[in-house]
């Protein structure tokens, strides 16, 4: 009952903090009120997305068990702060600094420490590390409506307002669960994994950051391309976004069940496999008809997801648990320069070409380098 518990309150942390991921409904608005491209309008996100990797990096080196809470309870303040402040933005540059710089350090503070606490107390930590972040993947399901029905009816300042408040309300009772204690199945501790090497860990950082490039690009786009590139109904794309969230949520605990019962090598080549299959759907469609568009978008969602999912299971197996606070904030910050990378292609692939078939032909170039680093990290792994 403790488990499930946790992992529920974990699931609503997430939810809330997920809305980062409903930035593609904040984009257009932002590229409306403050006059920016396309690249520009990015920046806030990417940023968001950078501090968030950074600061689990730093967040890493000092979790313990015994600061879990106190470590929560600021980044929770932090995002709250930083939602408070992009309300008050005068420019694009002051929104970046709060939404970007704020919300992103309080959001990496907050989300390894469910994370890093299953992985330390739980013998199924593939399944319940994917659980705990559905939460943020599913998060757009129920943010990206309540954001494009806020902006609506109200503004953007009063939105980004509204999720400061709705930050602090949920979020900072809930985190008082985030204690060692709160997950009792301890039978099977992993406190070392298997013998690596600097150049394993190398190919291990390449493909995240690749997966997460490729996944934040097409998160972060998804909503301009439906509605500004294909002319699909406003309405509609908002409604997808909902689906696509799902995908996202659905992928965490299917492939960290898959990591824990196939291994870290297969689960990464099926999902790449996917995100190629997405490409193709996507060239070929090339926004004729919305179901092609919703297939395609949703198997990048997932993909995320999926890469999201298997980043903690694969630091469980392969580096152990005695350190795994320290490793999961290394190769997280592979998610940070993966949003900057992602963003900023992306950015001038559609600010420069319009079109988004050299942007699908992008993401078929970047999966087949995540092959042959997989094929690299089979080889280090039959040396070992």
């Amino acid at each position: 009952m403790k488990t499930l518990f946790f992992l529920l309150a974990s699931f609503v942390v997430m939810l809330v903090m997920g809305t980062v991921y409903t930035w593609s409904v904040f984009r257009v608005e932002v590229e409306a009120v403050y006059q920016v491209s396309i690249l520009q309008s990015g920046l806030p996100y990417m940023t968001s997305l950078f501090f968030y990797a950074m600061s689990m990096l730093v967040t890493g080196r000092y979790l313990t068990p015994k600061n879990t809470r106190l470590v929560a309870a600021v980044g929770i303040l932090l995002m709250a702060a930083g939602w408070t402040l992009a309300a008050l933005a005068p420019s694009l540059f002051v929104l970046t600094l709060s939404y970007g710089i704020l919300i992103g350090m309080g959001v990496g503070m907050v989300y390894g420490i469910p994370v890093y606490l299953i992985n330390r107390q739980s013998q199924k930590s593939g399944l319940h590390t994917g659980i705990i972040l559905a939460g943020f993947g599913a998060s757009p399901l129920v943010t990206a409506p309540l954001v494009h029905t806020l902006i609506s009816q109200f503004d953007l300042m009063t939105t980004f307002l509204m999720m400061g408040a709705v930050s602090l309300v949920v979020m900072l009772p809930l985190s008082r669960l985030f204690k060692a204690t709160a997950v009792t199945d301890t039978k099977v501790h992993i406190t070392h994994g298997v013998q690596t090497t600097p150049r394993f860990f190398i190919l291990l950082y390449a493909m995240f950051l690749i997966g997460t490039t490729i996944g934040l690009m097409m998160i972060g786009l998804s909503y301009r391309i439906g509605v500004v590139n294909y002319g699909f109904d406003v309405r509609r794309v908002a409604l997808s976004l909902s689906y696509f969230a799902v995908m996202n949520g659905l992928a965490r605990p299917l492939f960290g069940l898959l990591v824990d019962r196939r291994g870290f090598l297969f689960a990464s080549g099926l999902n790449a496999a996917l995100s190629a299959l997405a490409a193709v759907i996507a060239l070929f469609n090339g926004g004729q008809m919305l179901w092609g568009y919703g297939v395609s978008m949703g198997l990048f969602w997932f993909s995320l997801g999926g890469w999201l999912a298997m980043l903690p299971a694969s630091i469980k197996v392969y580096f152990g648990t005695a350190q795994y606070a320290r490793h999961y904030g290394k190769l997280f910050t592979a998610y940070g320069f993966g949003a900057i990378l992602g963003t900023a292609l992306s950015g001038i692939v559609l600010d420069f070409f319009v079109e988004t078939t050299i942007l699908y032909g992008l993401v078929l170039g970047l999966i087949g380098l995540i092959f042959a680093l997989r094929w690299q990290l089979q080889s280090q792994l039959d040396q070992a």
